[in-house]
């Protein structure tokens, strides 16, 4: 059974390389995309929501 973490970002939105580079980042880190929120602020952020499979030693009950 897997196990995931989930967590809340704010990613750069308002300009394509910018938000490619956070989520190349991201996904690195074994962060995948789960969804985009559907609001973009003023600043060009928008919110995304991330999983990534926890070893299910390290996992937190």
């Amino acid at each position: 059974m897997t196990i995931w973490e989930y967590d809340v970002k704010e990613i750069r939105f308002s300009e394509w390389s910018k938000a490619k580079e956070d989520l190349n980042n991201l996904g690195v880190e074994g962060w995948e995309l789960i969804r985009f929120s559907n609001e973009i602020d003023e600043n060009g952020m928008i919110t995304a929501v991330f999983k990534r499979s926890v070893d299910y030693v390290d996992a937190a009950f």
